[in-house]
């Protein structure tokens, strides 16, 4: 019996060191979601994109192009999750997805104006969720260089504000060599995604711009345990959206 009892205690100190381990990882997802296919609303696609987010197993997710509050708050419902949004303009916009687990955060939002020569003359956002151990932000940049820039030096002046490390993800129409990204990694930001991942078009991926980067604000560089896409298949994916989802699992 006492041999039994002593069992016990080491299974239930095993169990308690496993679920410590497992907290502290994080997995940080980013979507866009692509406004609309003919014939195939966004509102029809909701079960379908809650799927896809689930079987990727997130603590939080950034999501691009979200079209209306009421499919930010069926793709809670589907997902368990919390979630906000900010349109940048009439019912389209960006918003978060985050487990409660994680608890409930701080958010404010960027906007940031298109430049007078602006090849793009839609106005973007960041949205910034503060955590307990980390800020969030999630962000749709513009297709202009100059936008991109502007945007990439706001997210910065935020980062070197906070004494968190920062994490950003988002489609940032932008290639690992473009201007705006590496402006972020001069700046003590590191990218988290495979640089071969690459997420878009879904129907033939050839490029990444969607992203997960870290700033780390004097906190010990992360260990990646796994990153990619899904293992859905294509023509499901591009059936969804013209990009591919993406997450990281930190340690």
């Amino acid at each position: 019996m006492k041999r039994i009892y002593i069992s016990l205690i080491w299974l239930f100190i095993f169990l308690g060191m496993h679920a410590q381990q497992t907290s502290d990882s994080l997995t940080i997802m980013t979507y866009n979601l692509y406004r609309d296919f003919l014939l195939n609303t966004q509102n029809s696609r909701i079960p379908e994109f809650a799927k896809v987010i689930l079987a990727c197993e997130p603590d939080i997710v950034a999501l691009q192009e979200v079209r209306g509050i009421n499919n930010l708050n069926k793709l809670k419902k589907a997902t368990g999750m919390e979630g906000k949004r900010y349109n940048t303009l009439p019912f389209y916009g960006i918003g978060m997805l985050w487990h409660s687990r994680l608890g409930t955060p701080t958010i404010t939002t960027h906007r940031m104006k298109a430049l007078k020569d602006s090849k793009d003359k839609e106005d973007r956002a960041f949205m910034t969720a503060e955590f307990e151990d980390f800020y969030f932000i999630n962000s749709h940049f513009s297709l202009d260089k100059n936008d991109r820039l502007q945007m990439v030096e706001a997210i910065i002046d935020f980062a070197q504000s906070v004494s968190k490390p920062v994490y950003l993800a988002g489609d940032l129409n932008a290639t690992p060599d473009d201007l705006s990204i590496l402006k972020l990694l001069a700046n003590r930001f590191i990218i988290l995604n495979h640089p071969k991942h690459h997420t878009f078009r879904s129907d033939n991926p050839q490029k990444l711009i969607d992203f997960i980067l870290l700033y780390l604000n004097n906190a010990k560089t992360p260990t990646i345990i796994d990153r990619g896409t899904t293992d859905f298949p294509k023509e499901y994916l591009e059936g969804l959206s013209d990009h591919l989802p993406y997450w990281v699992k930190v340690k």
